[in-house]
């Protein structure tokens, strides 16, 4: 027989713990002004509605690239990797044409020594690899989507609207100068104005909700995910500008799982066992 097969939902209540940005993509992106993405959806009322919500797929490169943290420090594969193989583990690949068509073989050994390709699958020699895990879109918990979420909504108050939820704010690029700022002339600032630039946020303390659908897994693939969504929970964000204070989030995990866990699977041991024979399945992707 072989190993038992997992399949698992992974309920989170995601909480912003500093304001989310999610710029809108179809908009100009060169303008100073960014708004938070919108879908449109029919509220419990009937009313047609925008709100914010982050898609499903900035979500899932996020956990990706998590993913592909924690397998990079047990792989150590830095410097070793074609482009094709660095960018199909971080972002997914790209599909084009290839005088090397992956086979069906050499998509499941590839994805057996490397398991973060069987969870999110991905695109490399003219060859689309499906993943195992379906990623939901993550909404923000109003009264006006309460029947949009994947589970029940936290306890306490729930804002009444969307538009309370959402804030504005507005930065310069002179914002970590000192306080005298730049001179036009050498000597003053007259004549200096800089440029602000205003984004719509989620505000901090807002509650998200999400859902991931993971369908077939190995015990191994299992064990991965758990550390990313571990790691996603207590160190993870969403959204971008990063680096500038936004998105940091907190996430409390609700799993219901259908299939035996194993207790003494240790994904780094195994997949380390097999570095050797990982990166040379990985470097025959152009």
């Amino acid at each position: 027989m072989g190993e038992p097969l997992i399949s698992a939902v992974f309920d989170l209540d995601i909480t912003a713990r500093t304001s989310i940005v999610h710029r809108d993509d179809t908009r100009n992106s060169s303008s100073i002004q960014s708004l938070f993405r919108r879908e449109k959806i029919l509220t419990p009322t009937g009313e047609v509605a925008m709100v914010p919500i982050i898609s499903g797929n900035a979500w899932r490169g996020i956990l990706r690239r998590t993913g592909e943290t924690l397998l990079a420090e047990v792989l150590d594969y830095q410097g070793q990797l074609t482009p094709a193989a660095a960018h199909l583990l971080r972002n997914g690949g790209f599909l084009r044409k290839s005088t090397r068509e992956m086979t069906p073989e050499q998509e499941r050994e590839l994805k057996t020594l490397v398991p973060l390709i069987g969870l999110f699958g991905g695109a490399a020699n003219a060859r689309v690899m499906s993943g195992k895990l379906v990623v939901s879109k993550v909404v923000p918990v109003t009264a006006d989507t309460l029947h949009l979420l994947p589970t029940a909504p936290p306890d306490g108050p729930i804002p009444a609207s969307v538009h309370t939820i959402l804030g504005q704010e507005s930065t310069s690029h002179s914002n970590d100068l000192p306080a005298a700022g730049p001179t036009a002339d050498g000597e003053t600032a007259d004549g200096f104005s800089p440029i602000r630039l205003e984004v719509e946020t989620l505000i901090a303390g807002t509650h998200l909700a999400g859902q991931i659908r993971l369908t077939h897994a190995s015990p191994v693939e299992y064990a991965l995910l758990a550390d990313i969504l571990a790691h996603f929970a207590t160190y993870g964000h969403l959204g971008g500008r990063v680096a500038a204070g936004h998105g940091r989030i907190h996430a409390a995990l609700t799993p219901t799982v259908t299939g035996t866990i194993p207790d003494d699977v240790d994904w780094r041991t195994i997949v380390a066992a097999g570095r050797d024979a990982a990166i040379a399945a990985l470097n025959t992707l152009t």
